[in-house]
């Protein structure tokens, strides 16, 4: 009877140190853990996740993070020299990569189209002195002659895409277009509205005529013969 109490119930004496005795078997366990390579490898991937997870659902935790993670990096990037040149390493690294990749190219070419429209819808100053550099440009390049050969080439090459010759000629027949259509508006008659004449002012240019053709009358007298003019007194 007494041995089955002695291994039923123990005393807190004992209970404590079975709970130290445990303890240290679990730190031992720990620290044998912790010198396995994949262990770090794993506890770090855990903690990625997790914090995947709570940026995912709780936004403010996101925005907190964000802030701390750029008041750090602005700190560091005042005090820390060797932090600053190892991240500009990276970044240069990774763009190397990233030239090498097609799509990344085109996107940004796309994106950097973008922002020169934008800013030549809205800077005209802008606008203005990219035109200027343009036609410097062209104006230099068009005194080198192995560029003057490769436009030449490059004319030659597309001239016999089909598709090419299609759009000039559209675009040929849709300027002459806009020159007659320029041209038949400078010479357009008068409008209804500036040709309207009123009586009166019909009746003026009559008498105006009228005597513009009578003084031209009289003036000839003067060309005329002393027998004509005679004839023309009579």
């Amino acid at each position: 009877m007494k041995s089955e109490y002695l291994q039923q119930y123990t005393s807190p004496a004992t209970q404590a140190e079975e709970a130290i005795d445990e303890s240290s078997s679990q730190i031992e366990c720990q620290r044998e853990l912790r010198k396995a390579p994949t262990y770090a490898e794993h506890k770090r991937e855990r903690q990625r996740q997790r914090q995947r997870e709570r940026y995912q659902t709780d936004p403010a935790y996101a925005e907190r993070e964000r802030e701390r993670k750029r008041k750090c990096q602005r700190k560091r990037y005042r005090t820390d020299p060797v932090y600053v040149e190892r991240q500009k390493e990276r970044q240069k690294e990774r763009q190397r990569k990233l030239r090498k990749d097609p799509v990344y190219v085109e996107h940004q070419r796309e994106l950097q189209r973008e922002r020169k429209r934008e800013r030549y819808q809205t800077d005209p100053a802008y606008a203005e002195r990219q035109r200027a550099l343009q036609r410097d440009r062209q104006r230099k390049l068009r005194k080198d002659p192995a560029y003057v050969e490769r436009q030449r080439e490059r004319q030659r090459e597309l001239r016999k895409d089909p598709a090419y010759t299609q759009r000039e000629r559209e675009r040929k027949k849709q300027y002459r277009q806009s020159a007659n259509s320029a041209k038949n508006s400078v010479n357009l008659p008068p409008t209804s509205k500036s040709a309207e004449t009123t009586p009166s002012s019909s009746k003026n240019f009559l008498n105006n005529k009228r005597l513009n053709k009578e003084r031209n009358h009289k003036g000839s007298r003067f060309f005329l013969s002393l027998p004509e003019q005679c004839q023309a007194n009579q």
